[in-house]
């Protein structure tokens, strides 16, 4: 049994833990919408953080770690994504107006730069340590985006986060039999159907139609990235409407297993 720790699930008291974190070891994490908050110190310690998109929930922490951390960093911190979000970042965020351009800071007690960026590729397996690979795929959202597929031996896991069409997800469960469980974003309640088609995210009704096809395959079911208003309307509508599907609604500091 392997473990991903996951930050910023559903938290009920504290709207800024909401941004995105899923931790496969003390190196490597997908996104960075709340690190800081939730590894304090041991953001130091991380030395590659896979994104799925430029928005800002999934990418504000990249900022914060290399300020905060940038004297105990040894080894450039590496910024993996599509091309696209790479050059989003780039051109709006970390571009010496809205924060330092640190891929043109040298490391102060190491070598190279203090960040590094590597595009990545759709359907390309990329090793994260000895044991685990990382497969990014297409997922559906407003910009560029992808989520991942983390495999350790015979057992993996599929992230998807935000998306609204469940097609990617559905092609990979087909194309990978060791997949175990899904992790996937359900934004909005079902009466906001219009709203979460425009900003491309789930409601409980559309999660549950589209994963139509899965539902008798046994894996587990993972939903997180509930707008912290709508909790316990989503949370009700995800109970009566999950049929034969084993369903946990992530929170902040959760472990899952696959």
């Amino acid at each position: 049994m392997y473990e991903i720790k996951v930050f910023g699930g559903v938290n009920y008291q504290e709207i800024h833990r909401q941004g995105s974190v899923f931790m496969f070891n003390e190196k490597s994490v997908i996104d960075a919408g709340c690190l800081l908050t939730s590894l304090g110190e041991k953001c130091a310690d991380i030395e590659t953080i896979w994104l799925t998109h430029s928005h800002l929930d999934h990418i504000v922490d990249i900022a914060f770690v290399l300020d905060m951390y940038y004297v105990q960093r040894k080894v450039p911190l590496k910024i993996r994504g599509l091309k696209e979000t790479l050059e989003a970042l780039q051109k709006h965020f970390l571009n010496d107006d809205i924060w330092p351009d640190f891929s043109s800071i040298t490391l102060m007690h190491g070598k190279g730069m203090s960040l590094e960026y590597e595009a990545i590729k759709v359907g390309e397996c990329y090793r994260i340590d000895e044991e685990t690979t990382i497969e990014p795929f297409a997922t559906d959202h407003t910009v560029p985006s992808c989520g991942y597929i983390v495999s350790k031996e015979n057992s993996a896991i599929l992230i998807g986060t935000d998306t609204h069409s469940l097609e990617g997800i559905i092609a990979s469960v087909s194309n990978k039999k060791a997949i175990r469980a899904l992790v996937i974003e359900c934004s909005f309640p079902s009466a906001f159907d219009g709203l979460a088609k425009v900003s491309k995210h789930l409601t409980p009704a559309l999660l549950f139609q589209g994963l139509k096809s899965l539902e008798k395959k046994g894996l587990k079911l993972y939903i997180n990235h509930i707008k912290p208003s709508y909790v316990e309307k989503i949370t009700e509508e995800i109970q009566a409407m999950k049929g034969d599907w084993d369903v946990t609604i992530l929170k902040d500091g959760d472990t899952i297993d696959y």
